[in-house]
């Protein structure tokens, strides 16, 4: 069996998942180059019996291109960028590595919550250009933290924040409330009462129909004038246009935003001015996390074409069905 791998860092830190896959009997072949158009990955695909994507768009060409696909197994979380309808309409498993990067995504999220509260990364500027001024931010520490989301990465960020004396103000409809007691954590009763109430707003979602632009112009307009946007998660969360206007009118403090409508940036996005902080969607890539997706990836290849299981795959139970609706 074969392969087609277009992720940068399968096995990258974890070579142990190569041999697991090869142990089985499946051959990794990876891409021509890191990042493949949907149309260059639909020309590579034909033959293979799975897909190991990262940021690629798998798409119904894609998908149709495969002959011979049995599984597309995302290297993250994220499945934005697979069309899993046709997928599931062609039979095929769809799987992702849910938890895997939850550490790695939430400390990054903290990071930003402390270099955007203190300015960090302007004082960094400042002080290499060979300056020497200081101004002082605001401390996470007796605020409110609102989080949107509260799956693997959300409670691991709420974890973290435990010795922060923070009060944290969440809101996930599928959220536990035994859990939120335990972790006094406010569950609201809707979005809107989290925008108004933080102090730093940290975005924990998906990226799904009902959540894509979720930071509007209006829910902006609800944020206080000294707050903080993190976004960790998708870009399409957020209109971008609108967070600059926000943020240019003084209507919130700064953002600090690690993924984007489009990637790489462009050269050209309003997002590059003061008072929003920029990293290059670093979220996920630690050495640890790398791995640690690597490891379960390969497990799940091999569970899924070698042993026939199907409990990981995302869209599992729409196979099932379709399968008795056909029989």
């Amino acid at each position: 069996m074969k392969v087609l791998v277009t992720s940068k860092s399968f096995g990258r830190h974890a070579p142990e998942a190569i041999a697991t896959l090869r142990a089985h009997g499946i051959e990794p072949v990876w891409a021509s180059k890191p990042s493949l158009t949907a149309a260059e990955l639909a020309a590579e695909v034909p033959g293979c019996d799975a897909l190991i994507v990262g940021n690629d768009t798998v798409d119904a060409g894609v998908i149709e291109a495969g002959d011979r696909l049995k599984l597309i197994h995302m290297h993250g979380t994220g499945l934005d960028g697979i069309d899993v309808e046709r997928a599931t309409a062609r039979g095929i498993l769809v799987a992702n590595a849910p938890g895997a990067n939850r550490n790695a995504v939430a400390e990054l999220s903290l990071a930003l919550m402390l270099m955007a509260g203190r300015r960090i990364d302007a004082h960094i500027d400042s002080l290499k250009a060979g300056k020497w001024e200081r101004s002082a931010g605001f401390e996470v520490s007796g605020k409110t933290v609102g989080l949107l989301g509260l799956g693997n990465i959300g409670r691991r960020l709420v974890e973290l924040l435990a010795g922060f004396e923070v009060q944290i103000l969440g809101y996930d409809p599928q959220a536990d409330p035994g859990w939120a007691r335990e972790h006094r954590v406010i569950l609201a009763a809707d979005t809107d009462q989290v925008f108004a109430g933080a102090d730093f707003l940290v975005l924990a979602l998906p990226l799904t129909a009902e959540t894509t632009g979720i930071v509007d112009a209006r829910r902006l307009a609800l944020m206080k004038p000294g707050a903080y946007l993190v976004n960790t998660a998708r870009g399409g969360l957020v209109d971008e246009n609108a967070l600059c206007a926000a943020v240019r009118a003084g209507q919130i403090a700064g953002a600090a935003i690690d993924v984007f409508a489009r990637e790489p940036l462009p050269a050209d996005s309003p997002l590059r001015m003061p008072g929003i902080i920029l990293t290059p969607h670093l979220a996920a890539t630690s050495v640890e996390t790398s791995g640690n997706v690597s490891t379960m990836v390969a497990r799940n290849v091999v569970d899924m074409l070698v042993l026939g299981r199907r409990d990981r795959a995302v869209n599992a139970r729409q196979l099932d069905q379709q399968a008795g609706a056909k029989g």
